[in-house]
């Protein structure tokens, strides 16, 4: 018996140390193909002949050390292009230097670049994985803000440029691309850069207002603008600083889509730019506009307009002006177009207060695109108007009779709705009632014939025939929309009034202390009273409110605290005597009618595929009604782009969603840097957090108290 058992528990360990030698194999075995993978990563870094990028697999080694690195989450400056290369229009270019300062670079800052990401970017490892990991396509701009003297219709005078030239340079990016715009602030003024009609989702902190979403770029700093451009369509950027805008501190953004020319069946694009012009600066026109003592309210009135940058002044006519004027920079803008083909002209006014009627003699008009909306192509038209902000596309059509003409106007006739109708613009002989360019068909050299056609508004009146006018409530969206039934309705009055017997006033930045009338505007839902807006210079509310920072809202700040996602039927009443102009950041809206005579419950409503866009007139005594849906977290300011009403208070907030703001992705350092509060120890927290601790508290104050 017990020979039996000794043989039994030898033939156990024999087992047991067999079992032990296999399982110790297979683990080696399992180790082994465990530390060996190959990745596969998607890198656009190999560029074509024609100058697009083409996408490239690259097999990583089995080495730790050799794994891909994440792109860093600062923000790079690219290299500037050589001396003389255009820097207008860009092709992309590798980017192969990295820097990360708040100060500006030394590079020459006549130089502009435009550049994608190269393998050099990538520092932190990826986490291991065996799916392909996509990575964006990056351009990148460096844009030199600078104080410059120019004579644009003929007077000197100071003025903004960007890179040295006014307009600025066009931004182009396609649909899709990370856009990283470095602006370097030399203008010796704070100034902020944002990008009008652009949709930021989760970015909301570059949507470029000053003391809503940023603190300003101050004098001699830089700051990096970084956000997708979802969608494609005419956009333009611009100082949203003050009144820095009507000193020429702008520029278009363009965002293609390869599949729109096969859409639209056009050849060739040109972008023009319709403006205002004055001979003083807008900080001085401003100052006066707010102390005027007269009983009427008087806008300033431009002296001129430009097309591209470019007008013609007559300074003989002026006598105090003559000594002031460059007659050898008279000019006027001019477009080829080759025969027998179709283009696109993107047409974006960027006036400080002044609407046109667009037209070219001979040709007819059709619309293609309206803010960034691409829409059916519209029936043939004259004229088209367009107010400050707005953007359009057209495809001009020129008369089979008129095949022969080589030579014709474009003109804007400046709108006398513009204008008050007791203003000094209904007896001035010096303004002028409408801007040229030239349009030829021929490219002969030194060809400077001047065209003989006729403006369609005096063919009308000479003929009698009917002058059509572009209405943008006929127009259609290309993509056809159900609108949202349930709705919560809302009211907004544009109202421009008299501030009397207020002492020691902060009014938009400025401080005042003299006895003296102030005109203030206001867009309200609500009567609030009078309030001063007197914003924190140190920070802005984005901050305030992602550091928890805030528990109730002033009405002097006017905020509008939208809690659950939903849709809006705004009802937009303009009580003053000129058209006003309504700019909803961070949305596309619905325009569902429009009025002056009768209320929107007396008229017929558009709910069939109306048209959307982001601009949108408001008639003199008279109404517009919008819808948009509530779905963008963030903090969105409404206003009047119209710069002189603008500044003296038409402007708002809406806090989107408060509860889903933890999900934007966390502001660069840079940003924090630009809220130069030395006594905030955590002036930085919000750049920096790893949870959502102080996040979820500011939310809980707003959800609570608003």
């Amino acid at each position: 018996m017990r020979g039996e058992k000794k043989f039994l528990f030898k033939r156990r360990m024999k087992l047991f140390v067999v079992g032990s030698i296999v399982l110790l194999g297979l683990s080696l075995i399992l180790w082994f193909f465990a530390s060996t993978e190959i990745m596969i990563i998607d890198v656009p870094v190999e560029e074509t002949k024609q100058g697009s990028l083409k996408e490239s697999k690259i097999p990583l080694k089995d080495t730790i050390n050799d794994r891909p690195k994440k792109i860093p989450n600062n923000h790079d400056s690219t290299p500037s292009l050589p001396n003389g290369q255009s820097n207008s229009n860009l092709n992309p270019q590798p980017e192969i230097n990295s820097q990360n300062s708040n100060s500006i670079p030394s590079e020459s800052p006549e130089k502009i670049a435009e550049s994608t990401p190269s393998n050099s970017q990538f520092e932190e490892s990826q986490p291991e994985t065996t799916k392909p990991i996509k990575i964006k396509n990056y351009k990148t701009f460096d844009l030199v803000l600078r104080n410059e003297t120019k004579s644009p219709d003929g007077f000197i005078r100071s003025i903004y440029t960007i890179n040295n030239q006014f307009p600025g340079p066009e931004i182009i990016v396609d649909k899709g691309d990370t856009v990283r715009i470095n602006i370097k602030n030399y203008i010796g003024r704070p100034t902020t850069i944002h990008v009008h009609g652009m949709i930021h989702k989760e970015t909301v902190y570059m949507d470029g207002v000053p003391y809503v979403t940023q603190c300003p770029i101050q004098n001699g700093s830089s700051f990096i603008y970084e956000f997708e451009a979802t969608h494609p369509g005419t956009y333009w950027y611009y100082s949203h600083y003050e009144t820095q805008r009507a000193d020429g501190l702008y520029g278009s953004f363009i965002v293609k889509d390869p599949d729109e020319s096969r859409y639209y069946n056009y050849d060739d694009e040109k972008t023009i730019f319709l403006s205002d012009w004055y001979h003083d600066e807008s900080s001085i026109l401003l100052k006066n506009y707010r102390y005027n003592n007269n009983t009427s309210i008087f806008e300033p009135i431009p002296n001129s307009g430009l097309i591209n940058g470019k007008g013609i002044f007559n300074c003989m006519d002026d006598p105090i002006k003559k000594e002031s004027c460059n007659f050898e920079s008279l000019s006027v803008e001019e477009f080829y177009f080759e025969p027998n083909k179709k283009n696109r002209l993107r047409i974006i006014n960027t006036s400080a207060m002044s609407s046109f009627y667009l037209s070219i003699d001979e040709h007819m008009l059709q619309v293609i695109e309206i803010d960034g909306v691409p829409t059916t192509p519209s029936s043939k038209f004259h004229r088209l108007p367009i107010h400050v902000g707005q953007r359009y596309s057209i495809i001009p059509i020129r008369l089979p009779q008129y095949t022969s003409t080589l030579n014709f106007y474009l003109r804007a006739e400046f709108a006398k709705k513009s204008f008050r109708s007791t203003s000094p613009y209904s007896t001035s002989n010096l303004f002028p009632t409408e801007l040229r360019a030239i349009i030829r068909y021929s490219k002969k050299e030194n060809d400077k014939s001047l065209p003989s056609t006729l403006s369609w508004t005096l063919q009308q009146s000479s003929l009698m025939f009917p002058l059509i006018d572009l209405n943008p409530l006929d127009l259609k969206s290309y993509s056809q929309e159900i609108l949202p039934k349930n709705m919560t309705y809302y009211q907004f009055d544009f109202v421009i009034e008299k501030i009397n017997e207020q002492k020691t006033l902060n009014f938009n930045h400025k401080g005042f202390n003299d006895d003296i009338e102030l005109f203030y505007g206001s867009i309200n839902s609500v009567h609030r009273g009078v309030s001063i807006y007197n914003p924190d210079k140190r920070t802005n509310t984005l901050k305030l409110l992602l550091e928890g920072k805030i528990k109730y809202f002033p009405f002097y700040l006017n905020i509008y605290v939208f809690k659950r996602k939903s849709t809006i039927d705004l009802l937009l009443k303009n009580y003053d005597g000129l058209d006003q102009v309504f700019y909803l950041h961070g949305h596309k809206f619905w325009v569902l009618g429009q009025g002056t005579n009768s209320t929107p419950e007396h008229s017929d409503l558009n709910y069939f595929n109306p048209i959307k866009r982001d601009t949108v007139v408001v008639p003199s005594l008279g109404w517009t009604l919008i819808k948009f849906t509530l779905d963008n977290p963030g903090i969105w300011t409404f206003s009047n782009p119209i710069v002189w009403h603008q500044n003296i208070g038409m402007i708002g907030q809406i806090i989107e969603l408060p509860k889903k703001l933890k999900n934007i992705s966390i502001p660069p350092i840079e940003w924090c840097k630009l809220c130069n509060d030395k006594s905030d120890k955590n002036n930085f927290k919000v750049c920096q957090r790893n949870d959502d601790i102080g996040l979820m508290d500011a939310i809980k104050n707003i959800w609570n108290n608003n």
